[in-house]
């Protein structure tokens, strides 16, 4: 800002030196119009004209750069809200991925712990299984065979075990 003070000083002072040194009367004609005046006044009525001129066409581009600027900060505020909302949703879907991750070494752990344990159940059953197997039923009393007699068993005293079938 202060800068163009400065600059806006210096073109005023250039344009009194200006004016002063070129006192000359001039005439000047424009269609029907005829004027005589100082050399300084006609070129700083140029000059003038001129500037009126340049901000009269520079007046559409910097509406519709204040338009463009509007609607561009418009934007950019909708995107900075999306992009809050992403944000969010990310811290959200983190979130969830480190609980399902807990989860999962949570559930790994078991199944191991499961595993260890149906492996140690599945050693004790085979375990009893052998056991089973080596030793005879607890309630089962071992195969006895006759004691030797004198005399051969007469087919009397052994009926046969078919009863049914005698006529």
């Amino acid at each position: 800002m202060q800068i163009f003070l400065i600059l806006a000083l210096l073109i005023a002072i250039l344009a009194v030196i200006f004016a002063v040194q070129n006192v000359a009367v001039v005439s000047i004609s424009f269609f029907a119009w005829h004027i005589q005046v100082s050399l300084a006044v006609a070129l700083l009525l140029a000059l003038g004209a001129g500037v009126l001129i340049s901000v009269l066409v520079s007046i559409p581009g910097m509406v519709r750069r204040g338009w463009n600027n509007a609607s561009s900060k418009k934007k950019f505020s909708s995107l900075e809200v999306e992009r809050d909302n992403l944000k969010r949703k990310a811290d959200e879907a983190a979130s969830v991925r480190e609980q399902a991750l807990k989860k999962l070494e949570e559930s790994e752990k078991e199944i191991s712990d499961l595993e260890e344990r149906l492996a140690s159940f599945s050693a004790a059953l085979d375990e009893a299984q052998e056991r089973l197997n080596s030793t005879p039923p607890s309630g089962a009393l071992p195969p006895q065979t006759p004691p030797p007699s004198a005399s051969p068993a007469t087919p009397a005293e052994n009926p046969p075990a078919d009863m049914g079938n005698n006529p």
